[in-house]
């Protein structure tokens, strides 16, 4: 019995229809067809496929190809709105941080931490969770409330080494509790 070249299986003669390179390797008829979309050349002996052969498939290739192709521009469309959400997710981050500023400015700073506390229960960014502890730490400093800064601020700094604002207000708040040492650890690290 004669086996197909790409799938191994018996070729059973006036059952299965099957298609030869110009060398005579056997192969299924399904198992071509899928063949030629990668490669017009005879998996055995790299011949390549007489034009015959392949015009019978011509029809499936251009619906294979054409799927294809509307896959991949689904995937770059899929993958541009992915980048639109998270660019328009940033600029309202950005203007929550706004108004973050603004609560500091007119001393509304239980409102201020409350709105902070919210926007941090569904923030799932890293740097959003870093900026909301900045935040909080720069309230409770401006607010008299050191040891709370300072919880804070140090958990920043520690998760994110490169927070120079960070530091900077770990450092007021160390000084504040008379920590000078500590302080001038923090101011160190200020760029």
């Amino acid at each position: 019995m004669t086996t197909c070249i790409i799938c191994h299986l018996g070729i059973i003669e006036g059952l299965d229809s099957s298609q030869d390179c110009p060398n005579g390797h056997l192969a299924h008829t399904d198992c071509l067809k899928e063949w030629l979309l990668h490669s017009s050349n005879c998996p055995l002996c790299r011949e390549s496929y007489p034009n015959r052969v392949i015009d019978q498939f011509k029809d499936f290739i251009d619906q294979k190809e054409t799927e294809k192709l509307a896959s991949i521009k689904n995937e770059v469309k899929q993958e541009e709105i992915k980048k639109m959400e998270q660019v328009t997710s940033k600029i309202i981050f950005m203007k929550f941080l706004e108004s973050i500023e603004i609560l500091i400015k007119e001393g509304e700073f239980e409102y201020a931490l409350s709105r902070l506390d919210l926007h941090n229960n569904g923030s799932t960014s890293i740097q959003k969770g870093h900026d909301i502890l900045f935040f909080k730490g720069k309230i409770n400093y401006i607010r008299g409330r050191f040891d709370l800064a300072i919880n804070q601020l140090f958990k920043l700094v520690k998760e994110k080494y490169d927070y120079p604002e960070g530091f900077l207000y770990l450092g007021k708040a160390y000084e504040a509790l008379g920590l000078n040492d500590k302080a001038k650890w923090a101011y160190e690290r200020v760029k």
